[in-house]
């Protein structure tokens, strides 16, 4: 999924420019970073799992819990995509949710990924 519309950056899914606008600065954008990638990477398959076990209700209160995270760094069609799949997994964890949790789980593996290379560069150029 391709989810960029920013030339300013490069990348596809962590909205650098929406994060500093939303934020403020670069230094509250580094300060909130380590707890949103940690709650990706304890979620993130946290939810396929809940998912394959058919228990849609905590799999969603996941997903509406990394919405609030969310919309601060990634793109609009990223934040679209996981409200859909939120909306759509309160309805249960049938193979449409399941899918559509499996096509949208590498965009938020990836804004995750992206998200610890800024802090990296970040940490690295301060003195």
């Amino acid at each position: 999924m391709q989810t960029s519309h920013e030339a300013k950056t490069p990348y596809t899914c962590f909205n650098l420019p929406g994060a500093l606008e939303f934020l403020g600065d670069s230094q509250c954008v580094q300060d909130l970073l380590p707890t949103f990638c940690a709650a990706l990477s304890k979620d993130l398959p946290e939810i396929a799992r809940l998912l394959a076990q058919a228990n849609a209700e905590e799999a969603a209160a996941r997903l509406h819990s990394l919405k609030g995270f969310v919309p601060v760094f990634g793109f609009a069609p990223l934040v679209e995509e996981l409200s859909r799949v939120e909306r759509l997994s309160r309805g249960g964890a049938g193979d449409a949710v399941i899918a559509a949790y499996a096509a949208l789980a590498p965009s938020l593996q990836r804004l995750g990924e992206e998200a610890a290379d800024y802090l990296a560069h970040a940490a690295a150029a301060q003195p």
